[in-house]
């Protein structure tokens, strides 16, 4: 693997944890509320939402460092 690619891929992993360390604050202020207010329609509704609003931060991750992901980070140590 070559320096460019284990360059992308440092980058989508890099943005992979900021996305979940982002859903996982919001989450938390999720189960804050819920345990603040003690009604579980804050919490379903917080978790609908928040997938609502990850899932396409997701997937568009996905597209776009999806195939960095798939190339093996040892295939030029393999062939030597």
């Amino acid at each position: 693997m070559n320096a460019l690619d284990q360059q992308k891929r440092k980058a989508a992993i890099k943005g992979l944890i900021n996305i979940a360390i982002i859903e996982g604050f919001v989450l938390l202020a999720v189960v804050g509320v819920y345990l603040y207010t003690g009604k579980l329609i804050h919490l379903v509704g917080g978790v609908i939402g928040s997938t609502l609003i990850f899932a396409p931060m997701f997937l568009r991750w996905s597209r776009a460092h999806g195939a960095a992901m798939k190339a093996r980070p040892n295939s030029d140590a393999a062939r030597n």
